[in-house]
């Protein structure tokens, strides 16, 4: 699962890597005026909200910076997803989610390490089916088809052509 994540990181820098400040910054119609440095600051956040959390065991996806920078800076996305990448191998180990329900009231969920990895490897993936959707209303070339697919429906749709 780590190598999948790695390769998703580094698929998100190839892909994102080459487009303007001015493009990853603009507003897409089709995403309700969020922009595609918006998404990607999301997808990374998550990351960095569980990776932050990893020694002491807890972590709370509520608490994310909303860093204008990344939200803004493509050498800023390629530098996150460098030091994210550089981070996300560790052991899996038990850890607490924090979060509060719809009365503002603390709950704490037991999970792992390894889930929480997979639940932001999946939600990213969800986010760059949007961020595709605004590649391709600003027409940008070279989108690989597979970009923004979850790797299941990846296979299913192989196991179909066969």
């Amino acid at each position: 699962m780590i190598r999948s994540i790695e390769n998703n990181l580094q698929e998100l820098s190839r892909i994102i890597g080459p487009i303007s400040d001015h493009l990853y910054t603009k507003k897409s119609k089709y995403l309700f005026g969020s922009s595609i440095g918006q998404h990607i600051r999301h997808i990374l956040e998550m990351y960095e909200v569980l990776l932050s959390g990893y020694h002491s065991g807890k972590f709370s996806f509520e608490n994310r910076k909303r860093n204008q920078t990344l939200e803004e800076n493509v050498k800023e996305m390629l530098n996150t997803i460098e030091s994210i990448s550089a981070e996300i191998n560790k052991k899996d180990k038990e850890l607490i989610c924090v979060l509060h329900d719809h009365a503002n009231q603390q709950q704490e969920l037991k999970t792992t390490y390894f889930r929480e990895l997979l639940y932001c490897f999946e939600h990213g993936i969800h986010h760059q089916a949007l961020i595709k959707v605004a590649l391709k209303e600003f027409e940008w070339e070279n989108i690989p088809e597979n970009f923004g697919v979850a790797p299941s429906t990846v296979k299913f749709r192989l196991a179909c052509v066969q």
